[in-house]
């Protein structure tokens, strides 16, 4: 009896956690996240002042924020809104393109699934607004999501402010990445999607062709699909 009673609650525990809504990552909003610098805590004073900074510092360490491991069980894809923080956007060392973040999605276990990197486009500010999207593969019952900062030092670093996060069902939409609706993606959608860019024919189909969720439709999605289209995601 006793037997049966544990294995029912671990039951109800795996339903439980396969149900997880996607974590986000806010000032008030962060259980479970797991940032590894040693010499910054995770809190709310030190999330809403930009202390949450990915980069890779002089002993080579990788420093990450990871989320705790949630259920994804239906879902299809992950769109990123990222507020990043460039503090040192000032000195004279500083290169934007080193701040690139690269947002990814990790199994359980810790094995990479599908990775974005997001560079800041804006110069002479230190607030970046980051979006993207990352596949959530058939098969996989949970995962986790990691952000870190790879070509990032001390000066050319940025912050995570807040991180939010939505998740999408094949249920909701089309295929990501089908762009000319034919229930597939393929060669034919890069192909599509290639045309709309050159004739700039967006029209009703915009979010569609979005397929990185930056806002924009230009060749980064054309670049991002036939990376979809190569992986077989």
């Amino acid at each position: 009896m006793k037997k049966s009673i544990i294995s029912l609650v671990a039951i109800v525990m795996s339903m439980t956690a396969l149900c997880q809504e996607v974590p986000q990552f806010t000032s008030n909003n962060f259980d479970g996240w797991i940032y590894n610098n040693p010499g910054i805590e995770l809190n709310s004073g030190n999330i809403a002042s930009g202390r949450i900074v990915l980069y890779v510092d002089k002993q080579n360490n990788v420093l990450s924020l990871i989320s705790p491991v949630f259920g994804c069980q239906g879902m299809d894809s992950i769109a990123a809104q990222v507020d990043w923080f460039t503090r040192n956007f000032r000195d004279p060392d500083f290169v934007l393109s080193l701040t690139a973040l690269t947002i990814a999605l990790d199994d359980a276990q810790g094995t990479p699934i599908d990775s974005v990197t997001c560079t800041p486009t804006a110069t002479g500010t230190s607030t970046h607004e980051l979006k993207t999207a990352l596949a959530v593969p058939a098969g996989v019952d949970s995962i986790r999501i990691r952000m870190v900062g790879w070509q990032g030092n001390v000066v050319s670093s940025g912050a995570v402010r807040r991180a939010i996060f939505q998740a999408s069902t094949a249920s909701q939409q089309q295929p990501w990445g089908d762009v000319n609706g034919d229930g597939m993606v393929n060669v034919a959608d890069v192909t599509w999607l290639i045309q709309q860019v050159l004739n700039s024919s967006m029209d009703d189909s915009a979010t569609v062709c979005d397929i990185n969720h930056d806002g924009i439709v230009n060749v980064a999605d054309v670049t991002r699909l036939i990376a979809i289209v190569l992986s077989g995601e």
